[in-house]
């Protein structure tokens, strides 16, 4: 790498230690506090160089997330994000916009996102305009969204074992790269007797809600399927809830053929 791009992979991983979006602000102490009482319950954290952090407000028991960018920071331990900085990305599933926010503020990414609710469209919006970042939210279903060739980065984390259609959420994920694109994948994975064998996770959290568990060779499979032949595992372990399932997270990366 040249020596400005060193620089780059070192601020990064500086920003990323502590797994919280720090903000760096010129806005009050005043301002910040009455825009994060507006804004509460929160599920991360958000500390701004004012003092001012989301975790003296309410928190949310909604699948809270105190270490809302532990997963950028384990991709970039093994992918090194810098080389990213400035590109066009799409967020599936942006949930409160951290890792939108991380790279458009500090990588200087082009980010759309989309969400479910339109709820959750409208606060994450007002999240990344008071955050300083340029970030285009929209309500859409994952399901079935697609921009051919637009992208050249998307993330799909924690999002695919939420989606009931998950062939067509691949497919359409590879339809939105552009030549060379790539995909940061984060999700539940199931790894059992076959390399093929998936768990219905519907009753982890009944409702509409999770769905399937793949293998990872499942995954790989369907993304070869539909161009993005180039791909690797990043990281897989297993959280408290999950433990002696046969289930873990599981972070891969995949690279779309030019």
């Amino acid at each position: 790498m040249t020596d400005l791009a060193d620089t780059l992979a070192d601020e990064i991983s500086e920003r990323l230690k502590n797994d919280v979006l720090y903000i760096e602000t010129d806005r009050s102490v005043e301002e910040t506090e009455s825009f994060c009482a507006l804004h509460a319950p929160w599920r991360s954290v958000y500390r701004f160089s004012n003092g001012v952090t989301t975790e003296s407000f309410e928190r949310s028991e909604n699948v809270p997330n105190a270490r809302c960018l532990a997963k950028l920071r384990r991709f970039h331990a093994k992918i090194d994000l810098s080389r990213l900085a400035g590109k066009r990305v799409l967020d599936l599933g942006f949930n409160e916009g951290y890792n939108s926010i991380f790279l458009s503020k500090y990588l200087g990414c082009k980010v759309d996102g989309i969400e479910f609710y339109d709820a959750a469209v409208k606060r994450t919006s007002a999240i990344a305009e008071f955050c300083g970042a340029p970030c285009n939210f929209w309500t859409a279903d994952a399901n079935t969204f697609s921009a051919p060739a637009t992208y050249d980065v998307i993330l799909h984390c924690g999002l695919l074992y939420h989606l009931p259609d998950v062939w067509s959420s691949v497919r359409n994920t590879c339809l939105s790269l552009k030549p060379g694109g790539e995909v940061l994948l984060e999700t539940t994975t199931y790894e059992g007797a076959d390399k093929f064998d998936c768990k219905f996770m519907n009753w982890h959290a009944k409702g509409y809600n999770n769905f399937w568990a793949l293998s990872p060779e499942t995954i790989r499979y369907m993304f070869a399927e539909f161009g993005c032949t180039e791909g690797q595992e990043v990281d897989s372990f297993e959280v408290g809830v999950l433990a002696g399932t046969g289930m873990k997270r599981t972070m891969m990366w995949f690279r779309k053929a030019r």
